[in-house]
């Protein structure tokens, strides 16, 4: 399926939150700032000793998932998906951004879409003005118009209907929670800051509810995933690429994203990996790399996209090989801003993966089909 333009964001992550605009190249930046004590910061994600959990310094509250006031802030939303046993999957997105981020006077919106389950999407974009929106600065309890988003971390209720499209969802968590050190931000650069701020609230969830499709409830129960980003930079004044996925086995998930940075920032790799072993994390690593392959091209965006990727793990807990074989593309869009043919992209896949783990001494070794994503901005 492709579709002329991915829109304001398409999927979730601190690398892969995809509200895009382009932009010019930047100056080159002071140096990356000192890391916080209680973490060694590689790249742009600590490396933290997660064998006992996460221990309370790097679990995200309440406060972590509600709007941030930071001086520069110019994006922030709250992203959910899930894929559902009937066949069905959704995806929303729900944002405060300006105007000169934008591009446009839009700063309140909506962005949800469902997937039937032969891959046709169906998808809106609801613009909200400011006096129709309340938005808390505690918890997660997001108002646009009569539309809503709230919880505390451990459960979540979304409520969504633009004409005979919407949901009435509920999210329970199924694993710990995770933000960064210091408030959630990472920094890329001091003088000037340049920073993002990430809350992975629910790395996965149990999801019960409804969805409406053409004025029709379809009742649903499955697997999702809630997250939050923030930040002061256009992401693509950051990165050229970056590949992101998550699994969803019987007792471990994992949530990865592989890129590089731009030039301006010394095209320094940016690798993440987290690593749950039942609700536990187990562990965070940058100790991540891609090996893409057998290049092609798209010719709606102009972009080349592997049809092979090898990613080699090599954390105090987890450790080994997850293999994509590309089966098809889901999707090929622009990211905002984007022409076609210019090489700029946005590209989900199905793939059929093959998972050779160790964690936490125990051998994971499965082949499941999998959805991942490469953003080229």
């Amino acid at each position: 399926m492709k579709s002329k333009f991915a829109g304001l964001l398409i999927c979730c992550f601190i690398i892969l939150a995809s509200a895009l605009v382009a932009c010019a190249p930047v100056s080159t930046p002071a140096p990356v700032p000192a890391p916080a004590p209680e973490a060694k910061q590689v790249g742009t994600t600590p490396t933290i000793d997660a064998s006992a959990g996460a221990k309370g310094l790097f679990t995200a509250s309440e406060v972590d998932d509600a709007l941030h006031t930071k001086d520069g802030t110019i994006y922030e939303w709250w992203y959910l998906d899930a894929a559902f046993d009937n066949g069905y999957s959704f995806s929303t997105s729900w944002q405060v951004v300006t105007p000169e981020f934008i591009g446009n006077d839009t700063t309140h919106l909506i962005q949800f879409a469902i997937y039937d389950p032969d891959g046709k999407k169906t998808s809106v974009d609801v613009p909200f003005d400011v006096k129709d929106t309340n938005i808390s600065t505690k918890t997660c309890d997001v108002t646009m118009g009569t539309n809503h988003l709230k919880g505390n971390i451990q459960t979540y209720d979304i409520e969504f209907k633009d004409k005979d499209l919407g949901c009435k969802l509920k999210f329970d968590t199924l694993c710990e929670s995770f933000r960064n050190p210091g408030g959630g931000l990472s920094y890329f650069t001091k003088n000037p800051d340049r920073w993002i701020g990430w809350t992975i609230a629910q790395p996965r969830a149990t999801v019960t509810g409804t969805l409406t499709l053409n004025g029709k409830e379809i009742p649903v129960k499955g697997t999702g995933y809630h997250d939050h980003n923030w930040g002061n930079i256009a992401l693509s004044k950051m990165y050229n690429y970056w590949y992101w996925g998550r699994i969803f086995l019987p007792n471990e998930t994992f949530i990865y994203s592989v890129g590089e940075m731009v030039e301006a920032l010394g095209k320094k790799p940016t690798s993440v990996i987290f690593a749950y072993k039942g609700s536990k994390l187990v562990d965070v690593t940058t100790d991540i790399t891609a090996e893409p392959s057998d290049f092609v091209p798209d010719k709606f965006t102009g972009a080349k996209y592997p049809q092979s990727l090898v990613l080699r793990v090599a954390g105090k807990a987890c450790t080994g090989t997850i293999s994509h074989k590309l089966n098809h593309i889901v999707e090929a869009l622009l990211p905002w801003g984007a022409k076609e043919g210019e090489g700029k992209a946005y590209f989900r896949f199905l793939s059929d993966a093959d998972i050779k783990l160790d964690v936490a001494g125990e051998k994971v070794d499965i082949k499941t089909p999998l959805l991942h994503e490469l953003m080229i901005p």
